[in-house]
């Protein structure tokens, strides 16, 4: 453990352990910590969806009072001449069950001669103790090798230097909704990717599940409002529901 609170902890990576995790493309990267201390201000960008339904609320991630740390563990190794991989670890108390319940996020941390890349492995997984909890209890983690997802779990709101992480191999493309790839050439999807599905895609998935015009304009509404959708695309869909009547 490189350093910790009650409620963040950072762990440095053994490069045999990292390299049996990571997408195979990741590993040829030259390693680097330059751009080690763009790491909060990316971080911020991370939204997460609170709700089951792609038109609901997102928030960000890693709330602001993290960010602050994740910042001092910045300083702290940023100009050390290794370039390691680190993993961060962070638990939100449950509002009802604040001693039991948990909310917990991990992700790795691999700095490359262009960039960043933050791979997550655990994004606000809920964890139950039987008994009021310790900081060795919410810490232990157990490493699981990064596979492909395609569920809009996270959105990058800010689109600057920022994608998810594509992979092609040959027979398909590989997207990785949990992997954010910051500056890196190399490694940023063309064009970008800040949400996977799209947002025109789950946009269209959401408004074919309903069956009425009403209730479709509803749920448009809702993603107008939640700034899923531009007023311009709001217009334009909202237009073309109502020659349905």
């Amino acid at each position: 453990m490189v350093d910790s609170t009650s409620s963040i902890a950072f762990f440095e990576v053994e490069e045999e352990d990292w390299k049996e995790l990571f997408p195979q493309t990741l590993l040829q990267s030259e390693r680097s910590m330059d751009h080690l201390g763009d790491l909060p201000k990316i971080l911020s960008s991370i939204q997460y969806k609170r709700g089951v339904l792609a038109y609901e609320d997102w928030d960000q991630l890693v709330p602001d009072s993290y960010l602050s740390e994740i910042d001092k563990f910045v300083q702290k190794v940023k100009d050390q001449q290794e370039n390691k991989v680190y993993l961060c670890s962070f638990k939100i108390d449950d509002l009802l069950s604040p001693n039991v319940k948990i909310l917990k996020t991990s992700f790795y941390i691999l700095g490359t001669k262009q960039g960043l890349v933050i791979l997550f492995q655990e994004i606000n997984t809920n964890i139950s103790f039987p008994t009021q909890y310790s900081f060795e209890d919410w810490v232990i983690f157990q490493p699981m090798r990064i596979k492909p997802i395609y569920k809009p779990e996270l959105w990058i709101k800010n689109k600057d230097s920022l994608s998810m992480y594509k992979e092609k191999n040959d027979t398909k493309t590989l997207v990785y909704g949990n992997v954010i790839v910051y500056k890196d050439v190399n490694l940023l999807a063309n064009p970008p990717l800040y949400r996977y599905p799209k947002e025109d895609e789950t946009f269209q998935k959401e408004l074919d599940q309903w069956k009425t015009v009403p209730e479709k304009l509803k749920v448009l509404e809702e993603m107008r409002k939640n700034k899923l959708i531009t007023d311009e695309e709001f217009q334009k869909k909202k237009t073309e529901l109502l020659k349905e009547f």
